[in-house]
């Protein structure tokens, strides 16, 4: 008899987490849903429930036209917040269509019936934009169980073969990987780790990886690592890394306009320092991994737009390509 009181009034919660001010439900509501749910019920002990989650701190407000019954007003997620959890979701390229969905589902079931509604019209995905590679979900969980767990995991590296067909890296090379985070960027998910024939971090694209294994062999202290020494910051370390490539951190000196401010602090954050010149244009220091990711970004700007003043090396590469590419297409 008492599990069947708990269990009336978990019935009784779980309907309610369920409503907003727009959507009550009065005791015929919930004595119906409790009948489909095994449980019989009286309107008298439906009020005492109710009183019960009043009187543990949940918030249960009687409506003023009191045949509309009840709503709930602290749901975990505020509507917003699950809606802006489903967009990130829905344009994740590194997470199934199958998978997207099942994801947003769930998140609608957190939801009021007002953001439920809003969720489902309003919340889009892009099957062209979607991985088809099931078991990123899977490298997800290991490599997480791994870094809970302090262990090293193992695994194999794909990348793009000059046919754009994948292959497996160094000939199905097995990395041996001390893990210590998981990151989304605008490139996708990644592992951060150190390989054990070096004393830096590298990153590793999820998605990229396959035969992934949980070892016995515990990570490489963080005092070993080059990077994780003293005060690091997991958020200097990806701006640094340019669409997530690799390679000796340098001070760079841009000169921009206005038009690009926004685009730099996005990729390098809000704090950086800026000096004005003139009305249009600023100058700005900042540090960041020397490498091919660097170089792609920074040709993609207009040379009104962002100006290379230091390093050397950097102009000089900048100033070879951009030869190379009249040449192209003399």
């Amino acid at each position: 008899m008492e599990g069947r009181t708990k269990a009336k009034l978990l019935y009784i919660l779980e309907r309610l987490k369920k409503t907003d001010e727009q959507h009550p439900v009065n005791t015929g509501d919930l004595i119906e849903y409790l009948q489909k749910n095994g449980i019989t019920a009286e309107r008298k002990s439906v009020a005492r429930d109710i009183a019960a989650l009043r009187e543990a701190g949940f918030s249960v407000i009687l409506c003023d036209e009191l045949k509309k019954g009840y709503y709930m007003t602290d749901q975990l997620f505020e509507d917003y917040e699950l809606k802006i959890i489903a967009d990130a979701v829905s344009g994740a390229k590194f997470i199934t269509f199958d998978d997207s969905k099942g994801l947003i589902e769930k998140l609608c079931e957190l939801s009021s019936p007002t953001g439920e509604e809003i969720i489902r019209e309003q919340t889009f995905i892009d099957e062209k934009i979607k991985t088809q590679n099931k078991k990123v979900r899977f490298n997800i969980d290991k490599v997480m169980t791994a870094i809970k767990n302090q262990k090293r995991i193992t695994f194999q590296y794909f990348e793009f073969a000059s046919d754009g067909k994948m292959k497996l890296k160094r000939e199905g090379h097995t990395y041996e990987i001390s893990p210590y985070y998981v990151c989304w960027t605008d490139e996708g998910y990644f592992l951060i780790g150190n390989s054990k024939s070096h004393d830096h971090l590298i990153h590793f694209h999820i998605d990229m990886m396959t035969n992934v294994e949980i070892t016995r062999i515990p990570i490489r202290p963080r005092s070993e690592i080059e990077e994780l020494k003293g005060n690091f910051s997991i958020g200097d370390y990806l701006r640094r890394s340019v669409n997530m490539y690799g390679g000796e951190s340098i001070e760079l000196t841009l000169e921009c306009s206005g038009k690009v401010a926004k685009i730099v602090r996005t990729e390098f954050g809000e704090n950086i320092k800026t000096i004005p010149i003139g009305e249009e244009k600023f100058r700005t220091e900042i540090k960041a991994a020397e490498g091919e990711g660097l170089i792609r970004w920074l040709m993609q700007f207009s040379p009104e737009d962002m100006k290379v003043i230091s390093p050397q090396s950097i102009k000089d590469e900048i100033k070879e390509r951009a030869g190379a590419l009249a040449k192209l297409y003399e």
